[in-house]
């Protein structure tokens, strides 16, 4: 798989240039604006890095502040969005992801055998003291509302906490939305690389898929339920990670940010694996045909979340 994806980047890579578009700071990190030319493109088009909004309210300040966007958005016909920002699409396709909803709300309450304790093992034993026990039990039972969760294993806990941080946890208004009304104002074209049903359709993928978890002991399963619990409980500690996320992000600077993700112990290179990787670096392969179809056609900008523009494996 990494040879495909190497060898399709790299012939994509081969048939354009992208230049950091005058935003590298002193030490040479390019920021988020990438400006793409070459190869019999008549205009030049834009990769533009944004930030999903976590623990941040975004302004249209803070995102035209960003070096060079307000000159690119007056260069471009139009602005390529991630699947989530497609509404239009929702709409065409709600049959669709009705059926990928369903089959998660199905996973939610009868996730199968493989997603229960075995016999004869119990929560309490899998932590050294029994106040992350405690808090565990309690977020399971009272926040999710289990009053059996005790049945289910750690390892499906950890599915329902990723699904509870990406559908309910979440909060600010990302730099996507933001542009999206800025380019609406502007009377800018929305195009998107991804049907908003095959992003549901991978986000349920990525809530099951254990392959990575099932590698740990039970009792490291135990750990990392209890630390995101922990984390979900008190908010501040969330709330002051995004809010850092957020303004590393908007120090414009890539370096910066792939120290902060490294120290969270996240990863922006192809050393990813799992359902991150799925989500993030298999789907940059997905859009490259659209890529080069849209900016074959028009000047265009792509706004995706900055990590797809990270590693060595990104856009």
């Amino acid at each position: 798989m990494k040879h495909i994806i190497l060898t399709i980047i790299l012939a994509f890579a081969a048939t354009i240039i992208v230049t950091a578009q005058d935003n590298s700071d002193a030490n040479g990190c390019p920021g988020w604006l990438w400006e793409v030319s070459g190869n019999g493109l008549t205009q030049k088009s834009y990769l533009f890095g944004t930030c999903h909004g976590d623990g941040h309210t975004f302004t249209k300040e803070e995102v035209l502040g960003i070096a060079g966007v307000e000159n690119a958005l007056k260069d471009v016909k139009a602005v390529l969005f991630e699947g989530g920002m497609n509404t239009e699409s929702a709409k065409a396709d709600s049959a669709e992801i009705v059926k990928e909803i369903q089959k998660m709300m199905k996973w939610l309450k009868n996730p199968g055998p493989e997603y229960m304790m075995p016999k004869g093992t119990y929560y309490k034993p899998l932590f050294d003291t029994i106040a992350p026990f405690n808090e565990v039990n309690k977020f399971l039972y009272y926040t999710m509302k289990d009053p059996e969760h005790w049945k289910k294993n750690p390892s499906y806990w950890l599915g329902r906490m990723r699904f509870y941080m990406a559908f309910v946890w979440k909060r600010g208004t990302p730099v996507d939305v933001v542009l999206k009304k800025e380019i609406g104002n502007r009377g800018i074209e929305a195009g998107y690389v991804e049907k908003a049903d095959s992003l549901s359709g991978m986000l349920f993928a990525s809530l099951t898929d254990t392959k990575v978890i099932d590698t740990l002991s039970m009792k490291e399963q135990a750990k990392s339920l209890y630390t995101i619990v922990h984390y979900i409980i008190n908010n501040d500690s969330v709330s002051g990670w995004y809010k850092q996320f957020a303004e590393v992000y908007l120090e414009n600077d890539t370096c910066k940010m792939e120290r902060f993700l490294r120290e969270a112990g996240m990863v922006a290179g192809t050393e990813t694996e799992g359902p991150e990787k799925e989500i993030k670096y298999d789907r940059n392969v997905l859009w490259i045909p659209v890529i080069k179809k849209n900016f074959a056609e028009k000047p265009c900008m792509l706004a995706v979340g900055c990590r797809h523009l990270m590693g060595s494996e990104s856009l």
